[in-house]
């Protein structure tokens, strides 16, 4: 496999406050982060509220400029680029927004959301605009007939299929999900995972997915990248992350995750005092302040990634900690029941296609028959 995209040394930091009389604070939002993502793959970034995951998401897209580091798309440095060439770029990169509803602009009918970006990249006449957001529309679950209505009128499940259609519209190989299914219902985020899974297969994408909750990414990413304090601590396949995690603040996140199994508990890690401020972060390793397992040098030096046999973790003393078993009782990350389940939700969606396709078929047929 080759990587579609790198990020190396990604630095940002925002100022915030300052006057006449006191200097800016500097806010380390996001500290020399690099990685790579392979074609094909699922790569996860998961991390605490104000880890600097969604600000990672949005320097990947050049939706804001990084203070330092750079961001290649198949080897292309997105830094370099001007305007003309980051639009005709972002048709292969396209982003998820975490709100469904504040992401969709309430003045548009849905056809215009969807067929934009058709429109800017100057893809087909009208006409073949229209039809391929109708079938967009129906690739995501939606009947064609609702093309017309505005974002105001569809539940927060259908507008975040909506965005999802966006994404889809200009072909792209690459889609970033910034906490995809975090405003969402519990019942709804199933079903906007499992399309995105099954769109994933039929399109060939390659899927950045950030999110808080490692529930909501265990089924569906093949490696993950965790996030505290604007620094990776842990990057690791999402099957060995789950069975043994390395890192104490993975192994706090894991404890935090509800066993699906009646009755049992999983015993949880909770870490004392509260997460340090980006703007005065500690020295040394930036966790040590809540880490049970800190030692003098951890606050002396900063802990760097080295690999740990097909992972990586940033931690100077995760070979001396006790063994992790608490992530075995989740059950394997892929499962037989998790493959009868996408089996099931593609069959369904099969038979739901036609039934969209031959109402819409007729529809015509009949729009046609009146005009004559």
């Amino acid at each position: 496999m080759s990587a579609i995209l790198q990020a190396d040394g990604l630095k940002k930091y925002f100022k915030t406050g300052g006057g006449l009389f006191s200097k800016p604070t500097v806010v380390r939002a996001v500290d020399d982060v690099s990685f790579s993502v392979e074609k094909g793959e699922t790569l996860a970034i998961v991390g605490e509220s104000g880890c600097g995951k969604s600000t990672v998401g949005r320097m990947l897209m050049r939706l804001i400029e990084p203070t330092a580091g750079t961001v290649r798309f198949e080897g292309q440095d997105l830094g370099g680029l001007g305007e003309t060439g980051l639009r005709k770029l972002r048709g292969d990169m396209q982003m998820v927004f975490q709100d469904p509803f504040s992401s969709l602009n309430p003045r548009m009918t849905v056809a215009d959301i969807v067929g934009e970006p058709l429109w800017l990249h100057g893809q087909g006449s009208t006409r073949e605009r229209r039809e391929k957001t109708l079938e967009l529309l129906r690739t995501v679950g939606l009947r064609p007939d609702l093309a017309d209505r505005f974002p105001h009128e569809f539940s927060g499940g259908q507008r975040q299929r909506i965005g999802i259609a966006r994404a889809l519209a200009s072909s792209p190989r690459l889609v970033i999900g910034d906490e995809p299914v975090s405003a969402l219902d519990v019942s709804i985020q199933a079903q906007v995972i499992n399309l995105l899974e099954d769109l994933k297969e039929r399109f060939a994408l390659t899927l950045i997915i950030i999110a808080h909750d490692l529930a909501v990414i265990r089924h569906m990413s093949d490696r993950v990248i965790v996030m505290y304090l604007g620094s990776i601590v842990e990057v690791a396949p999402t099957a060995a992350l789950y069975a043994e995690p390395l890192h104490p603040y993975t192994r706090a996140l894991l404890s935090a995750i509800p066993l699906p199994i009646p009755g049992h508990r999983a015993e949880r890690k909770l870490l004392e005092g509260d997460i340090p401020s980006p703007a005065n972060p500690p020295s040394g390793c930036r966790f040590h302040t809540r880490c049970p397992y800190a030692q003098k040098r951890c606050s002396d030096e900063i802990p760097l990634l080295r690999d740990a046999g097909g992972r990586t973790v940033a931690c100077h003393f995760y070979e001396d900690l006790p063994p992790e078993t608490a992530g075995r009782a989740m059950g394997p990350a892929d499962s037989p029941a998790k493959a009868r389940r996408l089996a099931l939700y593609r069959d369904h969606r099969r038979r739901q296609d036609a039934v969209v396709t031959e109402k819409a078929s007729a529809s015509m047929t009949e729009a046609g028959n009146r005009g004559r």
